[in-house]
């Protein structure tokens, strides 16, 4: 089978190996759980530009082989037993479909579903507005070039550069980015931070950072990549926290109508304060998280795989038994869609998926309803989920 797996990863599998590989996912759930695990790893991980492949599918399949004899916690919430294994085994095969897909392989046209009214995934598109009030729309404005108080503002259309030169400027003045639903950008800051923006998300930033610390303000989603500078902190300021941090790479989930904000730290070290409630703060570690409930205003901090917090900067979804409310809140804003269950029981089903981002619509959709288990029916730019 580990034979198989890599020729799978490498997309060299014939047709009657790919009905073999088909026919071991469904004998056995377990199987299901250690190919998603599998899949997951691989395309998500970087190691493999350092190292034969060969390697790091063995290094893979090693970190894997417990999970077979594991009695799952997180089953998916249906009622019989029986049905919960055909239903498991429906949703793994739907990723598996998928995964072909992914790779280029296309044996098997039947798989093509109805076209869908189809609607586009989001894209490059962000506003940016100067510290006088002016705006200018970044996807129109594609050679963007322009001098403020000694800052260079350059590029357009899927990223903007502030370069500066040393200035005497006492007064801080500020920019900010704004993207819509549907919407993602990428900016360079002028101490050299790499910020890429989610849909429907705001940065605000000085042109020249000033005093004793480095500070922005967010409102949505970002992934930070911060530029060092031991002697000047940088901090990410949202509604309910504070990070603090030297120099590192995290990602920040911080959308008003979320009810947790959730830091994600890949390397590094980011200390995490409360600004309400007992105002605590915690440290993180690189693969740890802190999750901040807004309601109660309480902060924990787990160990994770970050992989799939941050899949959406490498232009994937990554789902690994969400509810599919969460689920379908991600994708609203991505493709600027309105998303509405008809039965409230259908929000908290649990699925596993993994989808390009730049797919449209009804690609995700279509291996949504694989499982068998909802529907979406589309009115204009309006979702039903049945």
């Amino acid at each position: 089978m580990e034979k198989l797996l890599y020729k799978y990863l490498n997309d060299n599998l014939t047709q009657d190996e790919v009905k073999e590989l088909q026919t071991w996912l469904e004998n056995d759930k377990n199987n299901l759980r250690v190919f998603e695990n599998i899949v997951g790893d691989w395309n998500l991980s970087n190691k493999y530009i350092d190292d034969s492949k060969e390697k790091v599918l063995s290094k893979i399949l090693s970190e894997n082989k417990s999970i077979a004899k594991e009695i799952s916690m997180h089953r998916l919430l249906w009622s019989r037993a029986t049905k919960k294994i055909a239903i498991a085994a429906a949703a793994v095969i739907a990723l598996f479909v998928l995964n072909l897909y992914d790779f280029g392989f296309d044996s098997n046209k039947s798989l093509i579903v109805e076209p869908f009214q189809m609607i586009e995934s989001g894209k490059s598109k962000a506003t940016l507005t100067l510290d006088n009030g002016k705006k200018i729309d970044l996807v129109e404005e594609q050679n963007l070039n322009l001098k403020l108080d000694g800052t260079t503002i350059v590029g357009g259309r899927n990223s903007i550069t502030y370069l500066n030169k040393p200035s005497d400027s006492k007064k801080q003045k500020y920019n900010s980015l704004k993207t819509p639903r549907g919407g993602e950008f990428f900016i360079t800051l002028s101490d050299s931070t790499k910020v890429w923006l989610n849909a429907e998300s705001e940065l605000k930033y000085p042109l020249v950072f000033l005093g004793d610390k480095r500070t922005v303000e967010l409102k949505g989603e970002a992934f930070f990549e911060v530029a060092h500078n031991q002697n000047i902190p940088f901090q990410v300021v949202t509604n309910d926290q504070i990070i603090e941090v030297l120099g590192t790479t995290f990602n920040i989930s911080s959308y008003q109508d979320d009810a947790e904000v959730i830091t994600t730290l890949i390397e590094g070290k980011v200390k995490v304060n409360q600004k309400f409630g007992d105002k605590k703060s915690i440290f993180l570690s690189p693969s740890e998280q802190s999750i901040l409930n807004k309601e109660n205003l309480k902060i924990e901090s787990f160990k994770i795989d970050p992989a799939h917090f941050i899949a959406w900067k490498s232009g994937k979804f990554y789902f690994r038994q969400q509810k599919l409310k969460d689920i379908t809140k991600v994708l609203s804003r991505w493709y600027d869609v309105e998303i509405f269950f008809v039965n409230s029981y259908l929000e908290n089903k649990r699925f596993t998926g993994r989808f390009k981002r730049y797919e449209n619509f009804d690609h995700v959709r279509s291996v949504i309803e694989l499982t068998e288990e909802v529907t979406l029916v589309k009115k204009g730019r309006i979702i039903l989920v049945k």
